[in-house]
């Protein structure tokens, strides 16, 4: 089978499940699992925004990063969840039509590279006790802010597409 046929099942499946046809039939339950979804965003953004502004120096110098880090992983992991079931939740109600949608595909893409450069090498670096030079912290830290406007712009042109 190939990867299109996989998806188009897999969308077909979310479609006609029973909590897509319960999102998708409620009046309000699309626009209240949308509040949780912006929810997490905006913790998810935070905690990103606050530990690479230390990671550039711009920001909270007075504290350590790993220490930093440390104190916002949960918030993010959190968040980081929060966001993906009710994401789902909300693919779910109209499958079908993200099947076919470009800027949904691109923001899948872009959240696939997020999460990955994020929870291995973004925090990797913001763990450690050990210094780098100035010109990777700002690399690492404006790859993650870049990535993740990504994943924000994609996400934002799903409903003009």
């Amino acid at each position: 089978m190939s990867i299109p046929s996989l998806l188009m099942s897999f969308c077909q499946w979310a479609d006609s499940s029973w909590f897509g046809h319960g999102v998708r039939d409620s009046i309000w339950l699309f626009p209240f699992i949308e509040i949780f979804h912006l929810l997490g965003l905006g913790v998810l953004g935070g905690t990103i925004l606050m530990l690479n502004l230390r990671l550039m120096g711009i920001a909270f110098r007075e504290d350590q990063l790993p220490a930093i880090a440390k104190e916002v992983r949960w918030w993010m992991i959190g968040s980081t969840i929060l966001m993906l079931v009710s994401g789902f939740l909300l693919f779910s109600s109209e499958a079908m039509k993200m099947y076919g949608n470009e800027a949904f595909r691109y923001k899948m893409v872009f959240l696939a590279f997020a999460l990955l450069f994020t929870f291995t090498i973004h925090r990797r670096v913001t763990a450690s006790d050990r210094t780098m030079a100035w010109p990777w912290r700002w690399l690492v830290a404006l790859l993650s802010l870049g990535i993740w406007a990504c994943v924000g712009l994609a996400g934002r042109a799903i409903g003009y597409v």
